[in-house]
Parts: C-alpha cells; sequence; structure tokens
C-alpha cells in the first residue's frame, strides 16, 4: 500500500477528472459565490463533438485546483474513462473485437429463430395475420444487412454523431427487431384459433367494473376490431424498423462517399446538422408513403401496412425519427444503438396511441385503430406519460434557461446579485405553467374522452373500486410503509458515507505534492464544502475507481454498500412493491405505474435542468445508484426498472405469469445471477464476463419464484418444462446481450411466454 498523502493526492485527482469529464453537468448546482467550482466546465474541450452545444461549455473556464478545496457536483463517467483512470487494464483490441462479433452471431441466430418461429405462426394463421408474413421477411432481411454492415463500419444515425452513443456493437441493429417480433406475437395471440382456446398470453383481457378476478375498469367508446388494432401496432413497429434501417445505410453510404472526397461526414454546424436531418426525415417519410401507395394501386395493399392509413404513416416516420434525433441530442452516452431502437419504438406507439384516440373521439370509425382496450385505465396513462412529455416540451425554453442559469459561472453573468432571484423566479414560472397545462389542457382532454365526465372524480371513486372497497387505499398504505423504510436506509447509508467524504482530507496533501518552488508561501483559506459537494464527489470518485468490479470507498473503510449492492436493494423492493398488486388488482397497477412513470419523468426534468431547490436533492440522491451504463446527461436506470417491471401489465397481457414476468426477472432473476456471479462465479462463459454459476442462479431463482406463486395461487398452473426452457433462454440473453437488461430480458420474456405455451 502506498502512502496516506499519495492516495489522498491521487482522490483528489480522480475527483478532478471525473468533474471534468462531463462539463454539462460539472456546475449545475453550484452556488453563486462559489467560482472555482464552476471553472471545471471546460476541462472536456478535447472531447469528438459536442463543443458546438451552446451553454455547455465556458471559454475561460479552467480545471480545478486540488489547492482551492472545492469540487464540483461530479457526474457519471463514460466507460473509457472510468477504465483509464482506475488504471484498469483493457484487453487488445483484435480479441475485444472477435469476441463482441462472436457474441453478435450468438445474438443474430437467437434473433433468426425467433423470426422463424414468428413465420411459422404467421403462415399456419388466418389471411389478415398471413399477409403480415411479407413485411417480416423483408424487414428481418433489411436488419441483418445493417447488422453485416454495423459489423464492419459503425453506423450511427443520420446527421448525428455516433460518439453520441454509449458504445457500438456489433449487435445493435438487431434489436431493432424485438419490438416487431412482440407485436407480431401479440397480433398472433388474439387471432380466432387461439382465442377459442382461451385466448394468447398477450390477448386483451376483460375488462369491467362490478366483477371480481378482472381488470375493474369501465371501457370507454366502441369495441375495437382487435385485429386490426393489433394489426396498426405491428404496422408501426415495422415503419419504425424500417426508418431506424434507411438511416443506418444511410449514414454507411454518406461516409463511404465522404471518405472517397477526403472529408469527414456529418461534420459543421448545429443548425447546419438539423436542417439536414429535418430533410431528410421528411425524404424518409414521403418515401415510406409512396412505397404504400404504389402497393395499394399494383393491387398489393394487403401485403403493405394493410391497418394503416396513409397519414398515419408518414406521421409515425416523423414522430419516430425526432425522437431519434431528440434522444441522441439530450440522452447522450445514456443508450446503445440497440436501446435507442426500441426507446424510440414505444415513443412512437404511445404518441400514435394518443392520436388515435382523439381522432377516435372526433371519427368514431378510428376506433377500430386502437391497439388496446378502449378504457379509463389507457386513457388516464396517455394522460400522464405523453401529457408529462408534452409539459417537457412546450416548457423547453424556461428549462433550458435554468440549466444555463445554474451551470454558468457566477462572474460571467450579466446581474451576479440576482442570480439566486433568477432562478426561483424561473422554478415558479416552471410549476406554474405546468399546472396550468395540466388545469387547461390535460384534464380538459381526460374528461372529454370520458364522456364528459371530471377525470379528477373519476379517478378518486377508480380508488374504491377494486376487489374491495378498502382494497386499493390500503395498497397504497403497504407502498408508503415499504418506500419510507426503504428512503430511511438509504438515509441513514448515505449519512455514513458523509463521514468519510470529507473533501478536506482529500485536498490536505495537495500542497505537499507540489513542488518546493511552486508551493505557495501562504496556504488559501479553504471553502467548507457542502454536504452534496462532499456526498458528489465519493461517488465520482468511487465510481472511476471501481470499473466492473465491485467498489469500495477510497476515502475510509468499506462502509458503504457497492452500488450494485444498491441498486439490487431497490430490485428487490421492487419485488414486495409490484408482486401482490399485479397478482390482486392489475388495473390499478396499470395506473400506478404511468403514475410513478410520469413523476420519474417530472424528477428528471428537475434534475437535469437544475430548477431551484429540488434539482441539487435529486442529482444527490440518484447518483448514489449510477453504474457503467449511467454514462450520459441523463438518468434513465429508474425509468428502465419502472418499466420493465410494467411491460406485462401495460400490453395487458391475459396471462398472470408474464404479467409478473418483468418483476421476477429484475428483482429476482437478474439480481441472484449478478449476486451468485460476484461471490462464487469461476467459471465464465466462452464470449462473455457472464459467469456459469450467475446464470445457474437466474434459472433456479426464475423457476423458484414462479412456482412459489403458484404455490399461493397468484399465478395459473403451467408446463413446468416450458417454464424452464423460457428461463433458460432468457439466462442466455441475459449473457450475451450488452444492451440494458431492464429493457431487454422483460421484453424478451413477454415474447418467450407467447411463442412456448405454458399452460397445461
Amino acid at each position: 500500500m502506498g502512502r496516506p498523502e499519495d492516495s489522498d493526492a491521487s482522490v483528489a485527482s480522480l475527483a478532478g477528472h471525473a468533474g471534468a469529464a462531463y462539463r454539462a453537468h460539472a456546475s449545475t448546482h453550484l452556488s453563486p459565490n462559489r467560482g472555482p467550482l464552476a471553472r471545471v466546465r471546460a476541462a472536456a474541450q478535447h472531447s469528438d463533438d459536442d463543443s458546438e452545444n451552446d451553454a455547455e461549455v465556458s471559454s475561460d473556464a479552467q480545471a480545478p485546483s486540488p489547492s482551492t478545496g472545492t469540487y464540483p457536483l461530479c457526474y457519471p463517467l463514460a466507460k473509457p474513462h472510468c477504465d483509464r483512470l482506475a488504471g484498469k487494464a483493457r484487453p487488445t483490441m483484435a480479441s475485444e473485437a472477435s469476441t463482441s462479433l462472436a457474441r453478435s452471431l450468438c445474438e443474430c441466430a437467437l434473433f433468426v429463430c425467433g423470426v422463424v418461429a414468428v413465420l411459422i405462426r404467421m403462415l399456419h394463421s388466418v389471411p389478415e395475420i398471413r399477409d403480415k408474413a411479407c413485411m417480416v421477411i423483408a424487414l428481418s432481411a433489411c436488419v441483418l444487412v445493417c447488422f453485416a454492415c454495423h459489423a464492419r463500419h459503425a453506423c450511427g444515425i443520420w446527421a448525428t454523431q455516433i460518439s453520441r452513443l454509449r458504445k457500438t456493437d456489433p449487435s445493435d441493429p438487431l434489436y431493432a427487431l424485438l419490438l416487431p417480433l412482440l407485436s407480431s406475437a401479440q397480433l398472433l395471440d388474439i387471432a380466432p384459433e387461439a382465442m377459442q382456446h382461451g385466448g394468447g398470453a398477450l390477448a386483451p383481457p376483460w375488462m369491467q367494473v362490478g366483477r371480481r378476478g378482472t381488470w375493474r375498469t369501465d371501457r370507454v367508446g366502441a369495441s375495437p376490431d382487435r385485429i386490426v388494432g393489433r394489426g396498426a401496432l405491428h404496422d408501426l413497429h415495422v415503419i419504425c424498423a424500417f426508418v431506424f434501417c434507411v438511416h443506418l445505410m444511410a449514414t454507411q453510404l454518406a461516409r463511404a462517399y465522404s471518405k472517397r472526397r477526403g472529408s469527414r461526414a456529418h461534420e459543421g454546424p448545429t443548425s447546419r446538422l438539423f436542417m439536414c436531418f429535418n430533410t431528410f426525415s421528411l425524404l424518409v417519410a414521403v418515401a415510406g408513403v409512396g412505397v404504400q401507395l404504389l402497393a395499394r394501386t399494383s393491387g398489393y395493399g394487403h401485403l403493405v401496412l394493410s391497418h394503416t392509413p396513409t397519414w398515419a404513416t408518414f406521421l409515425i416516420a416523423v414522430l419516430y425519427q425526432c425522437l431519434l434525433f431528440l434522444c441522441t441530442r439530450v440522452a447522450r452516452q445514456n443508450c446503445t444503438l440497440g436501446e435507442l431502437a426500441m426507446i424510440c419504438g414505444v415513443g412512437t406507439a404511445l404518441w400514435q396511441e394518443t392520436v388515435m384516440s382523439t381522432m377516435a373521439r372526433l371519427v368514431p370509425s378510428y376506433a377500430r385503430y386502437y391497439f388496446r382496450e378502449p378504457s379509463a385505465i389507457v386513457l388516464g396513462q396517455l394522460a400522464l406519460v405523453a401529457g408529462m412529455l408534452l409539459i417537457g416540451l412546450v416548457l423547453s425554453p424556461l428549462l433550458v434557461l435554468s440549466r444555463n442559469l445554474a451551470q454558468r459561472p457566477t462572474h460571467r453573468l450579466r446581474w451576479p446579485l440576482k442570480r439566486n432571484l433568477h432562478r426561483r423566479l424561473l422554478a415558479l414560472s416552471f410549476f406554474l405553467l405546468s399546472v396550468a397545462i395540466v388545469l387547461c389542457v390535460l384534464s380538459p382532454w381526460l374528461a372529454w374522452q370520458l364522456h364528459k365526465r371530471s377525470a379528477w372524480l373519476y379517478f378518486a371513486r377508480f380508488m374504491l373500486q377494486g376487489p374491495h372497497w378498502w382494497s386499493r387505499p390500503a395498497l397504497l398504505v403497504y407502498w408508503g410503509l415499504l418506500c419510507n423504510t426503504a428512503l430511511l436506509s438509504i438515509q441513514l447509508m448515505v449519512n455514513r458515507m458523509w463521514q468519510y467524504a470529507t473533501v478536506g482530507d482529500q485536498v490536505k496533501a495537495s500542497s505537499r505534492t507540489l513542488p518546493p518552488s511552486t508551493a505557495p508561501s501562504v496556504q488559501p483559506q479553504r471553502t467548507v464544502p457542502t454536504a452534496t459537494e462532499r456526498a458528489s464527489t465519493l461517488a465520482a470518485t468511487q465510481f472511476a475507481e471501481r470499473g466492473e468490479r465491485e467498489e469500495s470507498t477510497s476515502l475510509g473503510p468499506r462502509v458503504a454498500v457497492s452500488v450494485n449492492g444498491r441498486r439490487k436493494f431497490f430490485h428487490a423492493l421492487a419485488v414486495l412493491l409490484f408482486v401482490p398488486g399485479i397478482a390482486w388488482d392489475p388495473a390499478f397497477m396499470h395506473v400506478a405505474f404511468s403514475a410513478a412513470f410520469a413523476l420519474f419523468v417530472l424528477c428528471e426534468y428537475l434534475r437535469y435542468c437544475a430548477v431551484f431547490p429540488l434539482g441539487a436533492m435529486l442529482h444527490f440522491f440518484l447518483s448514489q445508484f449510477l453504474d457503467s451504463k449511467d454514462c450520459g446527461l441523463v438518468i434513465l436506470s429508474h425509468a428502465y426498472l419502472l418499466s420493465g417491471c410494467a411491460a406485462g401489465v401495460w400490453i395487458e397481457s391475459q396471462s398472470r405469469i408474464t404479467q409478473q414476468l418483468g418483476v421476477l426477472v429484475l428483482g429476482v432473476g437478474d439480481s441472484m445471477a449478478s449476486i451468485v456471479g460476484r461471490q462464487y462465479g469461476r467459471v465464465h462463459w466462452p464470449l462473455s464476463n457472464k459467469t456459469v454459476e450467475g446464470t445457474l442462479g437466474f434459472v433456479v431463482s426464475m423457476t423458484a419464484s414462479v412456482m412459489v406463486l403458484r404455490m399461493l395461487r397468484l399465478v395459473e398452473a403451467f408446463h413446468t418444462g416450458a417454464l424452464c426452457t423460457i428461463m433458460a433462454l432468457l439466462a442466455v440473453i441475459e449473457g450475451v446481450s450488452e444492451q440494458n437488461d431492464n429493457l431487454v430480458l422483460p421484453l424478451s420474456g413477454i415474447f418467450l411466454t407467447s411463442m412456448i405455451p405454458l399452460r397445461r
């Protein structure tokens, strides 16, 4: 072990590097008179392509000096920076590339098997569904071409840089197929032959108030044509996947053309790239409409987007590409290409369903295009989630001003003494306008959809319409007790961390590390750091030092639970929170998941844009649970976890095992795989850093948990062999996939439960 002075100096150096890694958040929550803290933002001006972003780089900013005793509010590092700062030995580029390619080929084989299984079922279904097989075949061929191109040279989204994504893996384009395959399974499970046998795993449930054992909620409006509605959802995901492939191939062609000319593709001012992207997006949308019209005029309209109106095709393509551009600009380093395709596909489906529900209220014939059963809980979800996204879009100028004001150095402000006043005024304006949008736009829209019934009174009465009048209030009390206990535990742990996060101890040896000739004759007075600064410095130092291994604080004894342990703690909490509610009242859980997701989006607005006074507290709390996949400016792990747990309920699956699958996979299977692999893992899989012991822990824990639920009569009877097969396939996907497990595993599990019959 080295001397204490050396370790303190190295910690201070790591913290300084960690704060400089992302200048956009370097001084997000600084006090107005703490100028040295703000000067960290320009230390990362060497990054690839982000220098054009306004309000993110201070031209005269400098890295903080250890002698000042002050540190920035640090954000997580990108994975290469983490490995470099930790001194972690990186494998050679050739071996890493070969391993990645071999693993991607395994993922490709899994997707090919999924496509073949879907095509076999489609070809034996009714003609309306059989016609969809042509689009699945064409899309699969297009995705495989993109996979081959991406394996040779990394592709990206048109007019954006590939470095804006978290990483590039050869298998990324394959995940554009996941949502089309899932929508194909949903379409197959409502075919007449499937409904004759009680409905498939993803068939819509029977919704009715006043009957136990059902989704106790009101159906609103006319009943849709189930095949047309699910066919429209399938068309939407196919359109999105095709647009995604067009972007990947267009960037490949642009790179080849630029290479011949001796220039670099997608370079220039931000305004020029924005116009280039918009022009390209409109051309792609028009081309999609042209293909659809050509197929209909030539007599092949039943094979190409037969359940989607022409105007909807154009709208879907435009919406999807807008989300692609927005995510690559805002959520930089937060997602891979595969995750980007899935996130934008789900977002496009949500917006399109909102548009269709509005059109169905104006023109009743459009009710047949509903993706799900037109019920009050679906309309509530659209008002909550789509409405919160609308608030962020409309009030984005205020959020941008708040972010810029919080991160700009005090000495560069026009009215430095009024900084806090301006931040308070911006926060007040944001909250007041948000309330105005809710009361004047979202609430009247929802009341109009509910046939002029008050939305507030309706959902207040909805709280008493569970299996028993007291069941839903009791569930809320149960959640409150669990959440308060969990937050208290986290607070005690954080308070213990603060005891060792003293920045003064870190910078005490800074003067001793300076050469004698440069040491100042008079020590500058050390500024006492705030608790937030101390804890954020500790979090950044831990993140930089741990790499892929379980970290401990270098500022004192091993008193803090590892980041992996903290994350798995919340995964286990999700099991206790959600399993009873999904088993007894899935309709209420549908609304609760939507409200929680909208709340998470609002919290991210406040944190990312440093809205006074909650931004700093939210950032500090969420920074305790970041890992190597939370490398960007936006924190999405909690939203991913919630979405994965809610996936089986939001798609309104009829199988109770499918409804519980997302919670069990993330709360039990993934957690046990991580714990067993870290503690007892000795044998690694050939193409992955995952261990055989961790995979066995995943399969055994998942099978046992479903069997326990069966013993408690919370799920239906099932074939044990089929269940073990599904869990083994999920374990393989968890082992080879480099995408975020919170997204991939629940969606893959839902697809597998539909393709492999579980019921006896």
